[in-house]
């Protein structure tokens, strides 16, 4: 296991710069553990910060967990924590939403779970990291055969060849726009 006995909070660096050199890997967007963006300047011609003037485009939301956890309900707990702040009302959400851990990255498109966000008569308030809500359980069921069908998994150390393949094909037409 590439990253075993590696707190959350270092593994989320180390993640960083291993596989996503060359992005940012340094935003924080609320509760979301880790979000990949394009780099950016800092500053326009003008001296303003670029920040006022352009949105930065995300690639990436993803949740970290230390040692080794299932895929499934790192991602319930990204759905509930993106839905609860309504994140994708104020930012433009990313291709993917992931979930690592000390062994392995896996990768949904957000295009698969994007109606989640959408339901009515949902109680989005629940604390995202509790598994035992009513609203976790419809979530996870909800997602289960979507995460089976779509779920890109790589094993950190193992898949990195295929790892970087998926980055640059998903993640190079978005660079080109820029």
């Amino acid at each position: 296991m590439k990253y075993a006995h590696v707190p959350e909070g270092e593994l989320k660096g180390k993640v960083a710069k291993d596989y996503f050199e060359g992005f940012d890997a340094t935003k924080e967007l609320g509760k979301i553990d880790f979000c990949v963006s394009l780099p950016t300047k800092t500053h326009t011609p003008e001296g303003l910060p670029l920040e006022e003037v352009v949105e930065t485009q995300s690639l990436l939301w993803a949740e970290a967990k230390k040692g080794i956890a299932d895929i499934y309900s790192p991602i319930v707990q990204l759905i509930l924590t993106i839905g609860k702040a309504r994140t994708f009302d104020k930012l433009l959400p990313p291709p993917f939403l992931g979930v690592f851990d000390a062994e392995k990255i896996a990768f949904l498109p957000y295009n698969e779970i994007q109606e989640i966000f959408y339901q009515n008569d949902f109680n989005w308030n629940v604390t995202p990291s509790n598994h035992e809500t009513k609203e976790f359980k419809q979530v996870y069921d909800m997602t289960k055969s979507t995460i089976d069908t779509y779920l890109l998994l790589f094993t950190f150390g193992k898949d990195d060849k295929e790892y970087f393949y998926l980055i640059l094909s998903s993640f190079a037409p978005i660079l080109l726009l820029r």
